[in-house]
């Protein structure tokens, strides 16, 4: 078993385009967030990430996968392009890497460990977005709709409609306990992907935000064999924790090198 406190192996970048070397800005402010983890089969995991790269394993033998979704009041790409409002799904798998708390930003009450994880594309629903980063290239994917389903008070139902096929969508149902008091906090994540055949290419982010945990609960993930998720081959119904969570700003920044 590998040690889970190694650090995550990126490759040196390689110049192959105009678009190597690229780093994009995200400014995300004002965002509603499901937050929801699941364990999930090490053997399956491993499979959907790159050998450049160690998926964590946790206590109880299983990997850890992420279902980060986003309503954003505003998102500001590359410090121009304005988006409002900004949708997006993210569909990450838990890496080890080297351990790293970074300052606390104002407002927080203190930072969270640095995580680590291996991204599916970005799925945003706004086609200026999709547009934009795909010109930087970054991958993502486009889908139809993306809702959080509420306000997390009881239960709720959200979903990611990738196309109008039955087969290409998954959806969830949580139901959250809040707390009397929000657990304001900075959180930092870093996430890799690498992509394209002809012109290979690897990305790198760090997201950096003032977030509020508003509480914790249940939730329930239905996924179409089709879609993203389904496409991972975890299976079609997956249970795990999820906080509701109110994002005050985050900063993204992605660079895109060669491989």
């Amino acid at each position: 078993m590998k040690d889970n406190k190694a650090s995550a192996r990126v490759h040196s970048p390689k110049t192959i385009s105009s678009l190597i070397g690229l780093t994009s800005t995200m400014t995300m402010i004002d965002c509603r967030e499901v937050f929801a983890e699941f364990f999930v089969d090490l053997a399956v995991a491993m499979k959907n990430v790159p050998k450049d790269y160690e998926v964590r394993i946790h206590p109880n033998g299983k990997a850890m996968l992420l279902l980060m979704v986003q309503d954003c009041d505003t998102c500001v790409l590359n410090g121009i392009i304005r988006i409002s409002p900004m949708r997006m799904s993210h569909i990450w798998i838990e890496l080890n890497g080297p351990e790293e708390i970074g300052p606390a930003l104002p407002g927080t009450t203190g930072s969270l460990p640095t995580r680590y994880y291996y991204a599916l594309p970005h799925q945003i629903e706004n086609a200026l977005a999709q547009l934009a980063l795909r010109m930087a290239g970054i991958d993502v994917q486009k889908v139809k709709r993306i809702t959080l389903g509420g306000y997390p008070s009881g239960m709720r139902q959200g979903r990611v409609v990738e196309q109008e096929d039955p087969t290409t969508r998954y959806s969830w149902n949580d139901s959250s306990a809040l707390w009397q008091m929000p657990n304001v906090v900075t959180g930092r994540r870093r996430f890799y992907r690498q992509y394209g055949r002809s012109l290979k290419r690897r990305s790198e982010g760090l997201v950096v935000c003032s977030s509020s945990f508003l509480g914790v609960g249940e939730i329930r993930l239905q996924v179409d064999i089709g879609s993203a998720v389904g496409r991972l081959g975890f299976g079609t119904t997956l249970k795990g924790l999820t906080n509701p969570v109110q994002v005050n700003a985050c900063s993204v920044r992605i660079r895109v090198s060669g491989r």
